[in-house]
């Protein structure tokens, strides 16, 4: 019997999530509720699903799987209501809005029985997933470089008020921080500067990092920038070799000495494969199926946040930052 889906929040990425889970034949979407009831009845309309008021509409239609794509500071209630009702939940990132509501969701995630995974689509991506066949492989990251240059931060309205968005480190750079500790190990200290020359909200970071084992990173951000591409770029430097990857297109492996580059190309996969929702659907249906844990933790969505904390402290503050070990799986 397919897995009984309801979404909640039919914008972009609830439509994201419910059209390419609809295309598994282990899920079936049966219901979308949104604030805009229009909204709803058209993407219902379009997967033959029903449009209801709110989720406890969705919990009703015998849901199996709850989506949660609503504006940022919603997650965490819905989430949790959800799973009170042993429901499993798929949660857009980030999942809250404050690290006090990250860490009491993340206590009713981890209870017995709860299924709760958070949207990290960038560890299913083709890029980063070769990127970790490398790493595997033997390439060790000594020097890091980051960018996410976003084009416009007024779109869509909410994301430039942290009331609702949780800011530009929640609702923009929680997808880098885990990028970081995958990809080169955990996080030991952080600095910071920052501003926010055109908005409310500070969105021009430029943040250092250092690493238990001795790597150390630079990441810089911005929510004004135009959508020059990559607007992302990820540069990783070991032993006399290095991996870049531009946007979310391609991966260049210089192993260094005489040996040739290597240049991988995914530009022309559809956006939901290059961008890793197919993969991520594909996995959280197959562990929601087989009983097994999640492909992204609960732990490892609360240690996102507790990384945005710390580079907003030291920001403040104007020094570096210790942070702990992440929680424990």
């Amino acid at each position: 019997m397919a897995v009984r889906i309801g979404v909640l929040g039919a914008g972009q990425m609830g439509r994201t999530h419910a059209e390419v889970l609809s295309r598994d034949p282990r899920a079936s979407v049966v219901a979308v509720a949104d604030a805009d009831a229009e909204r709803a009845a058209r993407l219902a309309s379009a997967l033959g699903a029903r449009a209801v008021g709110d989720l406890e509409g969705l919990v009703a239609c015998g849901i199996d799987l709850l989506v949660v794509a609503t504006p940022n500071r919603f997650h965490a209630e819905a989430a949790a209501r959800a799973l009170e009702r042993g429901v499993a939940v798929l949660c857009e990132k980030p999942m809250a809005t404050s690290l006090k509501e990250a860490r009491a969701l993340f206590e009713a995630a981890s209870r017995p029985g709860a299924f709760f995974v958070v949207g990290h689509n960038r560890r299913h991506a083709p890029v980063y997933r070769r990127v970790r066949a490398l790493l595997d492989g033997g390439f060790r990251p000594l020097l890091a470089n980051l960018k996410m240059h976003e084009g416009d931060y007024r779109t869509p309205s909410w994301v430039a008020d942290p009331a609702v968005s949780g800011g530009f480190l929640y609702e923009n750079l929680v997808h880098f921080f885990d990028l970081l500790e995958w990809l080169i190990g955990p996080v030991a200290e952080v600095s910071c500067l920052a501003r926010g020359p055109f908005y409310a909200d500070l969105n021009d970071f430029v943040v250092s990092f250092a690493f238990e084992g001795g790597a150390i990173a630079a990441l810089t951000a911005t929510g004004h920038a135009s959508w020059l591409h990559p607007a992302e770029k990820t540069e990783l430097v070991g032993d006399h070799a290095a991996i870049v990857v531009e946007g979310l297109d391609r991966v260049i492996h210089s192993p260094g000495d005489e040996a040739a580059v290597a240049i991988e190309d995914f530009a022309r996969l559809s956006r939901e494969e290059r961008w890793g929702y197919r993969d991520q659907a594909a996995e959280i249906l197959a562990a929601y199926l087989s009983g097994a844990k999640p492909c992204f933790s609960p732990a490892r969505a609360l240690r996102t946040l507790e990384i945005a904390e710390a580079i907003a402290a030291a920001a403040r503050e104007g020094r570096s930052l210790k942070l702990g070990p992440p929680p424990s799986d």
